[in-house]
């Protein structure tokens, strides 16, 4: 019996689109959500049904906080950056290709991202680092250290693959990076300062980690489109099988 075979069609823009979408919800949800916690004299609550679902939404959508919406959202993203990663260098391993290697390690290490971001292993080191020094209060979060160290790390070890690329694919290659890292490493720097100062339980500081979070969004969305625009540019198609589809070798004369 014939098997039925089906294509999916994935359009780059479209799937970006939704998204950053999706990433822009979540933005005003959570600013909402932290405004409705900070300035409870502006409105009035007397019902506990209603008190305890506003409750649950300001903590389901804080996108500081853990284990809610957001950190679904973006553990979500993280997974089908790597997934996407792991495809090509599938792809590239399949053809021999030079720099089949970097594509795997690239593959890991979005990998990693998105199990640290469920699991929230990087704010553990901490601890470790305490007792570096504070710059101007901009290591607030002695984590950002260790996070830099490993971005010039990661850095070095891409950028003979870096070079090779075109330029449109060095230009979304880059582009995504730099607006990860604003959010990831450049953003938290000055709102760790900011805390050191202002503490936690204000506005300007929820308002600070959210958009901290919109631009790690925005920038692994971003490398989302570039990684399927990789794909549709290079690849006439690329299909998915299960040992039973391939075809059984034929068995020789005797």
């Amino acid at each position: 019996m014939d098997k039925f075979q089906h294509a999916v069609t994935i359009r780059p823009s479209r799937i970006a689109g939704i998204l950053a979408g999706t990433a822009l919800s979540f933005v005003a949800l959570s600013l909402t959500g932290q405004y409705l916690r900070l300035f409870p004299n502006s409105y009035q609550i007397s019902d506990p049904t209603a008190e305890f679902f506003l409750d649950l939404f300001i903590q389901k959508f804080d996108v500081n906080g853990e284990v809610n919406i957001p950190t679904y959202f973006n553990t979500l993203i993280l997974v089908i950056l790597a997934g996407l990663a792991f495809v090509i260098a599938s792809a590239k391993r399949s053809q021999k290709d030079r720099y089949r290697n970097e594509w795997l390690l690239m593959a890991m290490v979005f990998l990693f991202m998105s199990i640290d971001e469920a699991a929230v292993i990087h704010e553990k080191f901490n601890v470790l680092l305490k007792n570096m020094p504070n710059v101007d209060g901009l290591f607030t979060y002695k984590w950002v250290i260790g996070g830099i160290f490993v971005v010039l790390v990661l850095a070095l070890m891409f950028l003979r693959f870096f070079l090779q690329l075109d330029n449109r694919n060095k230009t979304f290659f880059f582009l995504s990076s730099a607006i990860y890292l604003t959010g990831a490493l450049g953003s938290e720097m000055f709102s760790g300062r900011y805390q050191a100062i202002h503490g936690t339980k204000n506005f300007t500081y929820s308002a600070m980690t959210t958009f901290e979070e919109s631009f790690e969004w925005f920038g692994i969305t971003l490398m989302i489109f570039t990684l399927l625009k990789y794909i549709e540019n290079y690849y006439s198609e690329i299909s998915f099988r299960s040992t039973g589809a391939l075809p059984k070798p034929v068995k020789p004369e005797k």
